[in-house]
């Protein structure tokens, strides 16, 4: 199993442990039209989906419920759902902060925030940082061979890189909102690793040019390490301690 299946599969361990018994209310937010769950995992379910992108949207063929809308801005009633998903969206956000908030109102007590994102200071998320957005489609198109990237409704998407979409930060922000960390794990990006055996002479190169700039890191693995997951709950005041 790979470092970051490994991790999911930790995340999702602790989210079934987590979750109440009975049908369970899913708020993927920003949810496109993948979803990164075992669904399987819970034959009774209600899934809403809220996204900014119609295509992506059309295309959901799970979703109970599809919304079109800014998951900064769109407001569910309290206690609207048991696990809310947010997943490699944040970074996308201008004001993830403000959706974060929005995400442990909906929550019921209890509930469970999922989020997977990239973090900033790796070096796939540094070059992502620093380089226009039509250089990230070039990217998608001729080395990773998705020769629709940049379309409607298609990767990669415009990356903002809020400063508190980064494991610490984020955990911190969170815990100030209310939240409870479960879990916060860093793993080396799936499409680095992908990247690397499709293609081994760029691989070699990147893994030249990581090595070099590890010598000058005071932590080499941050280099690497490209995407985190975090789990947080919304207390129960209900639950015995």
């Amino acid at each position: 199993m790979t470092e970051t299946g490994s991790s999911l599969q930790c995340a999702f361990d602790i989210i079934r442990r987590e979750l109440p018994r009975g049908t369970i209310r899913i708020y993927e937010a920003g949810g496109g039209s993948m979803s990164c769950l075992p669904l399987d995992s819970w034959p009774a379910r209600h899934i809403t989906v809220v996204d900014i992108d119609a295509v992506q949207l059309q295309t959901n063929a799970y979703a109970d419920t599809k919304i079109l809308g800014d998951i900064q801005e769109h407001r569910f009633p309290e206690g609207s759902f048991d696990l809310v998903v947010c997943y490699n969206v944040l970074e996308h956000l201008d004001a993830p902060d403000r959706a974060l908030a929005l995400f442990f109102d909906a929550l019921a007590p209890g509930g469970v925030l999922f989020i997977g994102a990239p973090t900033p200071y790796s070096l796939s998320g540094a070059v992502a940082r620093r380089t226009p957005h039509w250089l990230h489609v070039a990217y998608y198109r001729w080395i990773r061979g998705k020769k629709d990237a940049g379309h409607a409704g298609k990767m990669p998407f415009r990356t903002v890189y809020h400063p508190i979409v980064s494991p610490r930060p984020l955990a911190a922000f969170c815990e100030r909102l209310g939240f409870e960390v479960l879990y916060l794990k860093e793993y080396e990006a799936l499409h680095i690793r992908a990247l690397l055996e499709q293609k081994p002479l760029f691989g070699r190169l990147l893994n030249a040019v990581i090595d070099l700039l590890g010598a000058f890191a005071a932590d080499r693995n941050k280099l690497r390490n490209g995407d985190f997951h975090a789990v947080l709950r919304k207390p129960d005041i209900r639950r015995p301690s």
